[in-house]
C-alpha cells in the first residue's frame, strides 16, 4: 500500500494506492469504457464490450505468474471511492529489453487535474526500477488528448502503429524512468503532495 497524502483548500486528504482486487475489476473495467470515447479522440466509435473486457483483464491479472510477467493493477482510493486505475506489465522485448509497458491509466474526468496520475505512476515507476527495470512503454491513440501528459513526463514517441484492425494510429512512446521519477517528483510539488 502507499499513500499519499494531498492539501485541497487547506484540508489534508488522504488518497491510497494499493492493488486492486477481484470486487474492483468491474468497476475499473467500467472506468476505461468510460474513458475509451475521450480516447479515441473521434477516430472511431468503437465500445467495449463490459463483460468480454472483464473476463480478459480478470485473466490477465491472475496469469502473470504463469507468464513469467510481473504484472500490476493499482488504483487510487479516497475514503474507499475508485479515483483512477493503472495496469502495467514487462514490456514486449522488440519494444524494450529492459522495460515496462503502461497498459492502461484512467481516471474519472472529476478527479482529473489533482495528480492522481501522477500517483499511479509514480508507484509504478518505484516498483519496477527496484526490480532494475530501466524504461517505461506506453502505447496511445495518436489523437488522444493524454499524449500532451505522457510529453510532459518526458516520454518520446519512437515508434507509430496502427491498431484496432489497422484503423487508428498508435503512438508508442518511451522514456528512461529515472527521468521520469525525477519529473515527477518536481511536479509534486505543484498539487502540494507527500509519499509516504
Amino acid at each position: 500500500m502507499f499513500l499519499a497524502y494531498r492539501i485541497f483548500m487547506g484540508v489534508k486528504i488522504l488518497i491510497t494506492i494499493r492493488e486492486l482486487w477481484d470486487k474492483d475489476m468491474l468497476e475499473a473495467i467500467q472506468l476505461k469504457a468510460l474513458c475509451l470515447p475521450e480516447e479515441l479522440a473521434g477516430m472511431s466509435e468503437e465500445k467495449l464490450n463490459i463483460e468480454k473486457e472483464y473476463s480478459y483483464w480478470t485473466n490477465w491479472m491472475h496469469a502473470g505468474i504463469e507468464n513469467n510477467d510481473v504484472r500490476a493493477l493499482l488504483g487510487a482510493f479516497e475514503n474507499d471511492k475508485m479515483l483512477g486505475v493503472a495496469f502495467v506489465s514487462y514490456a514486449e522485448i522488440e519494444d524494450s529489453n529492459s522495460g515496462i509497458e503502461l497498459n492502461g491509466l484512467w481516471v474519472y474526468p472529476e478527479m482529473r487535474g489533482r495528480g492522481i496520475s501522477l500517483m499511479l505512476i509514480s508507484k509504478i515507476l518505484d516498483y519496477y526500477e527496484k526490480l532494475g527495470l530501466k524504461e517505461i512503454i506506453v502505447y496511445n491513440y495518436h489523437n488522444s488528448s493524454s499524449n500532451s501528459f505522457y510529453r510532459k513526463l518526458g516520454a518520446k514517441v519512437f515508434k507509430t502503429e496502427l491498431q484496432m484492425d489497422g484503423k487508428i494510429p498508435t503512438d508508442v512512446f518511451k522514456c528512461d524512468i529515472p527521468a521520469m521519477i525525477d519529473y515527477i517528483s518536481k511536479s509534486t510539488v505543484k498539487y502540494k503532495m507527500d509519499f509516504y
